[in-house]
């Protein structure tokens, strides 16, 4: 069975991923998914589960990022955008724990998470 992990990548209560782990040894890829919703609070980041579950069981390790959405403190511009630069940066602490391979890594989305991932790839220098 695959194992998960709820994994803070800042201090507010959205600000974490849920990390998905397949059960094969050696280096993972990773699938980042993000959620869209509006970027409103009532949705979260669980519309990605089955997508995650699915990858993780062939073989895919999977951050499910969540961030601070309309509605909650700090969450819209620029927050939202700066959470998702920082989940996806988190990454590279978890790289050795969790023997992700990031030099394959692929940034799958739902609806306005599309926004969310272009935005993150104009800022690849930054990242």
């Amino acid at each position: 069975m695959p194992k998960v992990f709820h994994i803070p990548y800042g201090d507010h209560p959205s600000q974490f991923g849920v990390l998905r782990m397949p059960e094969l040894s050696g280096l993972s890829p990773v699938v980042i998914t993000i959620h869209g919703g509006f970027w409103q609070s009532k949705y979260g980041l669980e519309e990605n589960d089955p997508l995650d579950e699915d990858l993780t069981r062939r073989g895919f390790a999977t951050w499910n990022i969540e961030y601070r959405r309309v509605g909650e403190d700090g969450g819209g511009w620029t927050g939202t955008f700066i959470d998702v630069i920082d989940a996806v940066n988190h990454l590279t602490q978890l790289e050795e724990r969790f023997q992700l391979d990031l030099s394959r890594v692929v940034i799958l989305v739902h609806s306005a998470g599309g926004h969310l991932a272009l935005w993150l790839a104009s800022r690849i220098n930054n990242v």
